[in-house]
């Protein structure tokens, strides 16, 4: 490593993860004690969610001073519930982990290193071990980002993973989707700025409680709906320069 470790900050968007918050936050302890990283927070950030999540996070913070709770009275979505996480970030750079415990961080050491090395200013993962999802899970994946290059002319390889990001550059960012496609607009834009990003890849594993919350009516509109208002802006700005 050629410089000093950074900070980070770890925003956890959870909605009725009570069963799964405890696991999240433990493995975020173990990958910042194996990569030296000491300076970092977490913030569960509660969607609205009518089981225990709330409580369960509060009983951990009362344990630990750098975990801190913001609820939602009411579901906002993924998107906005990160950006107020970030919104609230003390640290150089932030990164969303879902509170479904799906994503393993076994990429946060690599990442570091990247980081410190100047080798890139974003780290983007990208799913190294696809067939441990069901098919129709890998397949509307597939669709999704063959969609989303094809509208946008990029290559990107997988979009919905964990990003870091530079913290004050999220902050500004202003984002028109609240819901899961608001990393592949982030991302966008930081290609569209001519940031630098590395990808690496990161393992998913099934989840010990509870269902998927991607595959609903509601959530196949939204990125629809998302994805036209994201071209229209792209196209606005594009032509604007």
């Amino acid at each position: 490593m050629n410089g000093p470790l950074p900070s980070f900050t770890f925003i956890v968007p959870a909605l009725n993860e009570a069963e799964n918050i405890p696991a999240v936050l433990k493995e975020i302890g173990a990958v910042t004690r194996e990569s030296g990283v000491s300076d970092y927070e977490i913030i569960v950030v509660d969607d609205g969610s009518s089981d225990e999540t709330a409580n369960v996070v509060v009983k951990l913070a009362s344990r630990h001073t750098n975990i801190a709770l913001v609820r939602n009275e009411t579901r906002r979505g993924v998107g906005k519930s990160f950006m107020a996480g970030v919104a609230l970030a003390k640290k150089e750079y932030c990164l969303i982990v879902p509170g479904d415990n799906e994503f393993a961080l076994d990429f946060f050491p690599g990442a570091v290193a990247t980081l410190v090395s100047g080798g890139s200013d974003f780290v983007v993962t990208y799913v190294s071990n696809p067939r441990l999802r069901p098919r129709h899970r890998r397949i509307f994946s597939f669709l999704y980002i063959t969609l989303f290059n094809f509208l946008f002319g990029t290559d990107f390889r997988y979009t919905n993973g964990i990003v870091i990001y530079p913290t004050e550059w999220i902050r500004t960012v202003k984002l028109i989707s609240g819901g899961y496609t608001f990393q592949s607009e982030a991302l966008l834009k930081a290609h569209r700025e001519g940031k630098r990003l590395v990808s690496t890849g990161m393992t998913v594993r099934p989840r010990a409680h509870g269902k998927s919350k991607i595959f609903s009516m509601r959530a196949m509109m939204e990125i629809l709906a998302s994805l036209a208002r994201m071209k229209y802006a792209d196209l606005i700005c594009r032509d604007d320069s």
